[in-house]
């Protein structure tokens, strides 16, 4: 009968940091750790719920912060390679060193907590033919609506009233 690997707090805050930094993807952490699926896949579960626990939360900001300083790291000596390399080297391998920068960065966002994908909003404005129309219709409302009043008045004749129950003035 196999026995049941116990898990350290270390150990789970090692891989919750790993787990963010793969964008959440339970089986590459998985294979990573060899933690077995099912295994991860609770405990993805309970996070999700509820959050990491909190015995292990001060462990999980150590283990951020060692990893995102080792990704700096890494990402460093990479783009060391990749200026070292760029006046010999093939495209393939220029790629494939880009790839790895680009690789660490997202890592280094997500387990900082950070952005990973820039939203841009276009904004297309009308053409001046679509203004014209627009602003002709708008103005033909304002004349119907004034006229669409000026139909509603009602002409009456004012007439003065006594006023009634207060006595006279007298000079």
């Amino acid at each position: 009968m196999a026995s049941r690997t116990e898990w350290t707090d270390d150990a789970k805050a090692q891989i919750y940091v790993q787990w963010i930094a793969n964008n959440r993807n339970v089986r590459k952490t998985s294979r990573e750790f060899g933690v077995p699926h099912s295994t991860l896949r609770h405990w993805v579960k309970e996070w999700e719920e509820s959050g990491p626990p909190e015995d292990i939360e001060d462990k999980i900001a150590n283990e951020a912060y060692e990893f995102v300083h080792h990704a700096n790291r890494v990402r460093e000596q990479a783009m060391l390679k990749l200026e070292e390399l760029i006046p010999q080297a093939e495209s393939k391998q220029l790629s494939a060193i880009a790839t790895v920068v680009g690789i660490m960065g997202d890592k280094i966002r997500l387990a900082s907590g950070l952005a990973t994908k820039r939203t841009e909003n276009t904004y297309v404005l009308p053409s001046k033919q679509d203004v014209q129309e627009l602003m002709g219709a708008f103005v033909e409302g304002i004349v119907s609506a004034a006229e669409d009043r000026t139909s509603e008045i009602i002409d009456v004749e004012v007439v003065e009233q006594p006023i009634l129950g207060l006595p006279s003035v007298k000079e």
